[in-house]
Order: C-alpha cells, then sequence, then structure tokens
C-alpha cells in the first residue's frame, strides 16, 4: 500500500513539474503571445514606444494606433519614408535601422 501511495506522490511530482516548465517557457518575453507582433513589436517597443506610446496611443509624437497612421499614410511607402528620413520633430532612422527593420516597424504600426 505505502509503494502505491508514493508511486502516486511521484507522478504528480513529475505531472507538476512539467506544468511549471510548459507555463515558464509559454509566458516568457518573446514567445508565446508577445510575438505575435514580430520583430517589428520588437523594434517598436525599443525605438519608438518612447514617443509614440507603448501601444501606439500617442504622448511625444502622436498616435498611431486605432487605424491613425493608415489614415495619415494610406500608401506604406509613404510611412517608410516618414521613419526612413524623418518630419518635423520625428527624426531620421536611417542609418539607425536597417531598411529591413524600418519596414518590420511600419508594418507593425500598421497593426495597432
Amino acid at each position: 500500500m505505502f509503494k502505491r501511495v508514493v508511486a502516486g506522490a511521484e507522478a504528480l511530482a513529475l505531472l507538476a513539474i512539467a506544468v511549471f516548465v510548459i507555463m515558464l517557457f509559454a509566458n516568457e518575453p518573446g514567445g508565446g503571445g508577445a510575438s505575435a507582433g514580430g520583430p517589428g513589436a520588437e523594434l517598436f517597443s525599443l525605438r519608438c514606444a518612447s514617443c509614440h506610446g507603448s501601444d501606439g496611443g500617442g504622448g511625444v509624437g502622436p498616435r498611431l494606433s486605432d487605424g491613425a497612421v493608415v489614415d495619415a499614410y494610406p500608401d506604406i511607402a509613404d510611412e517608410i519614408d516618414v521613419v526612413t528620413n524623418g518630419k518635423n520633430s520625428m527624426p531620421s532612422f536611417e542609418g539607425r535601422l536597417a531598411p529591413q527593420e524600418i519596414e518590420q516597424v511600419v508594418e507593425y504600426t500598421r497593426t495597432l
């Protein structure tokens, strides 16, 4: 009888460890839900959120969310040009981000 109890406790412990490991990796930054925005989301967080807000809701820079950036720049090439070359108080990211990274950020902002 005692051996069955110990075996059951061992099985429960292994199950608990497996669940813990799965939850650990599922909630890791850049994994699970955080990767939904892809590399553009990470770049936005690092390079743009300080002015445009973490959700694109605005701040020092204008609001980008709720379709505002798409309304302002229906042609994606125009938005890429602004991010690349700057405009008014928006700094140029040419030389600070690769063209592919600029495109990734712009594509991400259009989903906010």
